[in-house]
Parts: C-alpha cells; sequence; structure tokens
C-alpha cells in the first residue's frame, strides 16, 4: 500500500512539472496549430459566440454518435456559434471496459473526417474526442477543427481519472492551442483539478479554456459523485480570468455484468464568462447551450500575479475529500500497472492503427 501512494506521488509530481510541456515534437499533430496560422495576440476584448453539446454517446456506435452530433452542429450553426464544443469521448460510447477497445478508431479515422468535413461545411469551430489507437497504444484524444475544415491541434489526455488508466495511456505535451481566434486551453476532465493547468494557462497567456468531459456520477455503486460545471468553470474564470466552456455527457453510464458499470452523467455543463458570470448553467437533460462571452486580456491574469493554486492538485476543487484522493491516486497506479502488462491492448491497437505511430508517446 505505501509503495503504490509513493509510486503516486511520483507520477503526479511528473504530471504538474510536465503535464503542459510546450516542447512537443515537431512533427507532432499537437502543433498543428502553429502550422496553419501563428496565434492571434489580443490586445483588445472581443468577443465569440460559444455553443456546448450536452449529448448522451451510444455505446460501440461511432456512426449513430457523428449522426447525432451533426444535429446540434447545425442547430449551434443556425444561431449563430462560431465555436462548438463536445463532450470527452463523444464519439465512443458511454463507458470506458476493455470492450471499449472495440471503438477505438486510428488517428485520422472516422470522427476526425467528419470533424474537418463538418467544421468546413458549416464553417465552425468544432472540438470533441474520442479514443484513438496509435501504435500499439490507446490515447483519450481531443481535435480542434477550423471553418476551413483543417485540423488545428490535438491533445492526449495527460491524467487519467483513477480506473481509466486500465484503458488508454497518459501523455504528456502541449494542452495549449494557437489559433486564428487566440490561444486556447484544453483541460480533458480530470486533468482541471491539478494545478499544473491553470498555472500554465496564466504563464502562456491563454484566452480561453475548452473543458470537454465524460464525467459519470458514480454515487450509487460506491464510486465519487460529479460535481457541477459552475463549480469548475467558475474557479477558473475567476483564477485565471478567461472564459470557460465546460461540457459532459448525459444519460447513463452503464455495461451490464460480470464486469458491471453502474453510473449517470449528469450533463450540469456551464458556460463562464471571464469576469466569473454564469452564461449558461444547464440542467441534466440533453440539447446545447449557447453564451456570447468576452476574451478580454485586462481580466487576465499574469504570471507576475500570486499563484492561484500550489502543490499537486486544487484543494478547493477536490471530490469526496482526502478519501476521494486517496481512491484515486490507487486506482491509477494499479490501472496504469494492468494496462502496461496486457497483451490483448497491444494487440487490438495495432489491429486498429495498423502498427503506424503518428504522433510520438511523450509520458
Amino acid at each position: 500500500m505505501k509503495t503504490n501512494v509513493l509510486q503516486v506521488v511520483i507520477l503526479c509530481v511528473v504530471v504538474a512539472a510536465g503535464l503542459l510541456a510546450q516542447n512537443a515534437p515537431a512533427n507532432s499533430a499537437a502543433t498543428a496549430g502553429s502550422a496553419l496560422s501563428a496565434a492571434h495576440v489580443l490586445t483588445t476584448s472581443r468577443s465569440l459566440r460559444i455553443a456546448i453539446v450536452q449529448m448522451s454517446s451510444l455505446d460501440h456506435n461511432i456512426d449513430g454518435n457523428l449522426q447525432k452530433a451533426t444535429g446540434f452542429a447545425e442547430k449551434a450553426a443556425a444561431e449563430g456559434a462560431k465555436l462548438v464544443l463536445y463532450p470527452e469521448l463523444m464519439s465512443t460510447g458511454s463507458y470506458l471496459s476493455f470492450d471499449t477497445w472495440d471503438s477505438a478508431e486510428p488517428s485520422n479515422g472516422k470522427t476526425v473526417r467528419w470533424m474537418k468535413a463538418t467544421s468546413g461545411r458549416l464553417h465552425l469551430w468544432l472540438g470533441a474526442g474520442f479514443l484513438e489507437a496509435d501504435g500499439e497504444d490507446f490515447y483519450d484524444t481531443f481535435i480542434l477543427t477550423t471553418p476551413e475544415g483543417k485540423e488545428a491541434g490535438r491533445v492526449r489526455k495527460a491524467v487519467t481519472a483513477g480506473p481509466e488508466a486500465n484503458f488508454f495511456r497518459s501523455a504528456m505535451g502541449p494542452h495549449i492551442l494557437n489559433t486564428a481566434i487566440g490561444k486556447i486551453g484544453i483541460g480533458i476532465c480530470a486533468e482541471n483539478y491539478y494545478c499544473a493547468l491553470p498555472t500554465d494557462l496564466i504563464k502562456q497567456s491563454a484566452d480561453l479554456i475548452l473543458m470537454p468531459h465524460a464525467s459519470p456520477d458514480m454515487s450509487e455503486s460506491g464510486g465519487l459523485p460529479s460535481p457541477p460545471g459552475t463549480r469548475l468553470a467558475s474557479w477558473y474564470a475567476k483564477k485565471v480570468g478567461i472564459p470557460v466552456a465546460m461540457v459532459n455527457k448525459v444519460g447513463r453510464s452503464y455495461k451490464p455484468p460480470p464486469d458491471e458499470i453502474k453510473g449517470f452523467f449528469p450533463g450540469l455543463s456551464a458556460i463562464v464568462d471571464s469576469d466569473g458570470t454564469v452564461k449558461q448553467s444547464m440542467d441534466n437533460k440533453e440539447g446545447i447551450g449557447i453564451a456570447d462571452v468576452t476574451l478580454d486580456p485586462n481580466w487576465k491574469k499574469t504570471a507576475n500575479d500570486p499563484p492561484v493554486c500550489t502543490g499537486v492538485g486544487i484543494a478547493d476543487l477536490a471530490i469526496g475529500g482526502e478519501a476521494g484522493v486517496k481512491k484515486v491516486e490507487q486506482a491509477q497506479v494499479s490501472g496504469k500497472n494492468y494496462y502496461e502488462a496486457n497483451p490483448d491492448r497491444k494487440a487490438k491497437a495495432v489491429a486498429i492503427s495498423g502498427g503506424r505511430v503518428s504522433m510520438p508517446a511523450a509520458n
């Protein structure tokens, strides 16, 4: 037990130091935004209409999920949205288990092709996540595409939420994408609860943060609850001084026995402006939330301001107190060890990726 906790402490310190490392390989997809266009440095305030898509995901049905997502994108575009954000692992399904690997995609599979085509057709920025197979590994990957139908960049999740470590590899790398509308920070679910993220957003002078979630409430089966999005988004908006778009799924997160998963996604997504004003606070129903936010450099905190947090985790946002933190830590260690030793994982990833590595692992 003590060895496991020590391993987690070491892991988390490494994460805090390297989660948002800006020195990605020059040929990595995470730097694609820089190749497309240099980031526009905001010197005056500007408005941006954002849509968050709070949707359920069908299990083992990528086509069905993308079809549903298309309807939401078209509705958001009709209402004047310029950027549309979907949940983490939107096209993959409602739960993570070993059969979820069957719903993984190659690095430029159906979801990426759909995002490029839909962005170009509707002239929108689109952000969404999928389970990526690259080489012999799986990754929880977020993609941002441009109104021209190009990939602006991709981010792989660097911090697993407890048992997620059984199913995909953590990957260090840049979490701020340089785009034509500014520097966009990406925090994938659990990453938002680590001090490294807000610290780097301030250091890199990010203009906006997107927070895709697939965070189920597992309290019915003895797990942790999922707090409302306004709690997380408001903390970041007030501490960092930039707009926050946080979206979570709705519907059941369920897998029948023998490996039963029994939870539900509460939704409760939110958009909070840079001055801390809550622009959208959604309920537990499927739908979209739209709001105009202001990207205002005058609101942004700078590296000269006092630190917004210290240590590894953000104490203000810890879920379940000390016991909850310890439960997540222990699950991270056991899951990582199991993933590394699992031969089925390697075989399935290679079968989907063709053994090709599109983006070198950095972990």
